[in-house]
């Protein structure tokens, strides 16, 4: 499945969620993904650990913070996913011609670094809820 359809499976999808960690295996092209998501239903602000993998992954790339904050942070970080968009990676069209087809690109925006991080990969499997 793709990450937007493995997004709406939770109330808020990755509004909102915390990021608590990513590791990306580059030899099997893959990452997993470890967010709090906040599922709010029926109590605000009710959170649930994922952890999810995508795999085909063909495009991992980490916008430098912003150098006005400190790099200091707690156990997580705040973080939403959003479909990848040229605004938030320029030549998003040169990358697109570069991948296998059938990718789906996204990005997070990590509140407190003020800066995204992108994916593009092939598909998007839940391993734990």
């Amino acid at each position: 499945m793709t990450i937007e359809k493995l997004e709406n499976k939770f109330p808020n999808g990755f509004h909102d969620a915390m990021l608590v960690g990513m590791v990306v295996d580059f030899p099997t092209e893959s990452i997993c993904i470890v967010l709090d998501v906040d599922c709010d239903d029926p109590d605000p602000n009710v959170y649930t650990r994922i952890r999810f993998r995508l795999t085909g992954l063909s495009l991992f790339i980490v916008d430098p913070p912003d150098v006005r904050i400190s790099l200091s942070y707690g156990d997580s970080i705040e973080a939403s996913g959003y479909e990848t968009s040229d605004k938030m990676l320029p030549d998003l069209e040169s990358y697109r011609k570069n991948v296998p087809a059938g990718s789906f690109f996204y990005s997070f925006f990590l509140n407190h670094w003020n800066s995204f991080i992108h994916v593009a990969a092939i598909s998007a499997e839940l391993e734990s809820p």
